[in-house]
């Protein structure tokens, strides 16, 4: 059983709100801008997600109201818990909350894409051969051997009339099976190889509000899968050379159950929370960078962000550079959408990082996920109609050095 933690109590929700809401009026009457930016097939487009938080409001920024995080609760599977998550290296399938749904009578999709551009692409990955790229608005997963060929000759994973697959954001592997977040379906979607090509096999339901962000980690050997409104992280584990998935802990944060959060990034044993927006229009927490340990989930660290970069997208460590990608400010404004880097999250923290979005990326967009394939780093981003996919490289301590657009 799944188990869902209520963050605040009935008076302080109540107030909350009173101070959200006069916030918002002094916001309006000071000028204070909102995206209102409509889908269209180009991607000139927030994800779902985020055109929900654009149009939630600002957060009530009284540092003296806030709470600090060392006083929230950490739930494992809805119970209090001081010790590891992952207790076995070799999961058993004799410890965990349920099984995944087989799918019947699914089969490899034939299908061909239809759309000469990407709208709103939020992922970029290399699985057995293939790229992948999470096609977010026009919900489908397609695939190719290389990044050359016309976007009409790449083949369909899944999409919206296969599976109902809706607005997901990341695809993952482990050598065995690919996970794939359903973003508005809040469900995960399990897919298996067969002689001629990847398949759906496995379903999870009711994964929490709105799973954003997915992602494999050898150490533990377990998918991390994020529900970026309800603060919860699902983790999901197979047995040994069999494929068949299984939900074994719901990590619930109080901290962040009220936030929408984009992404986390595991690096070195920890797991880095990029700042994210109020997910109701208000929150008793600073807009924060929050690092927690991977194995308990205690809090270790939390770093205090300037307002102008507090939508967080993404944190990488490159080199010994961190890199962030930026949707929005405070207040949901996607003309602070930016990327940004710095030897150290206490320089982002206190504002001294350095800006690369309009150097190496011509601007104007929003830079979203990034990742590595084969040494060379990859960007999503959207908004713009002629860049939606780049590539670029760095140097040994991790700066970037060139930057090439892919579609």
């Amino acid at each position: 059983m799944i188990y869902f933690l209520n963050t605040y109590n009935k008076s302080r929700h109540t107030f909350s709100h009173l101070l959200s809401a006069l916030l918002l009026v002094t916001i309006t009457l000071s000028g204070c801008k909102y995206s209102s930016d409509t889908v269209t097939s180009s991607g000139q487009a927030n994800t779902a997600s985020e055109a929900d938080i654009t149009k939630s409001g600002a957060k009530v920024p009284n540092n003296d109201t806030y709470e600090e995080a060392d006083n929230t609760t950490i739930l494992n599977n809805g119970e209090p818990f001081d010790g590891s998550v992952i207790l076995n290296d070799n999961f058993d399938g004799s410890d965990y909350i349920k099984m995944s749904e087989l799918v019947e009578g699914s089969s490899v999709s034939n299908s061909i894409n239809i759309y000469p551009t990407l709208s709103v692409p939020t992922d970029i990955t290399f699985i057995d051969g293939n790229y992948y790229i999470v096609d977010c608005y026009h919900s489908q997963i397609i695939y190719n051997d290389d990044l050359t060929s016309p976007l009409t000759d790449w083949s369909v994973l899944t999409d919206n009339a296969s599976s109902g697959y809706s607005l997901g954001h990341t695809i993952v592997s482990d050598g065995s099976v690919m996970l794939a977040d359903d973003t508005e379906n809040n469900r995960v979607l399990v897919f298996e190889k067969r002689s001629d090509g990847y398949t759906l096999t496995q379903i999870f339901n009711e994964i929490g509000n709105k799973p954003h962000y997915i992602v494999y980690n050898k150490d533990t050997d377990a998918f991390y899968c994020w529900s970026s409104y309800s603060g919860e992280m699902y983790i999901f584990r197979h047995k040994e050379n069999d494929t068949r998935m299984y939900l074994t802990n719901v990590i619930t944060i109080q901290r962040l159950s009220d936030t929408y959060v984009r992404s986390f990034t595991i690096n070195d044993g920890d797991l880095y929370f990029v700042s994210g927006l109020p997910a109701d229009g208000s929150s008793n927490y600073a807009s924060q960078i929050l690092k927690y340990d991977l194995y308990s989930f205690s809090r270790k660290e939390s770093y205090n962000v300037p307002d102008n970069i507090a939508g967080m997208v993404q944190l990488e460590h490159i080199g010994d550079m961190f890199y962030i990608t930026v949707s929005t400010d405070i207040y949901g404004n996607q003309d602070a959408a930016t990327m940004i880097c710095a030897p150290s999250i206490e320089d982002i923290s206190s504002g001294n990082y350095e800006t690369v979005y309009d150097k190496y990326f011509v601007g104007g967009g929003t830079p979203y996920y990034m990742g590595l394939i084969n040494d060379t780093w990859y960007l999503t981003e959207h908004r713009l109609t002629d860049h939606a996919i780049w590539s670029f490289d760095t140097d040994t301590s991790g700066h970037i050095t060139s930057s090439t657009a892919i579609y």
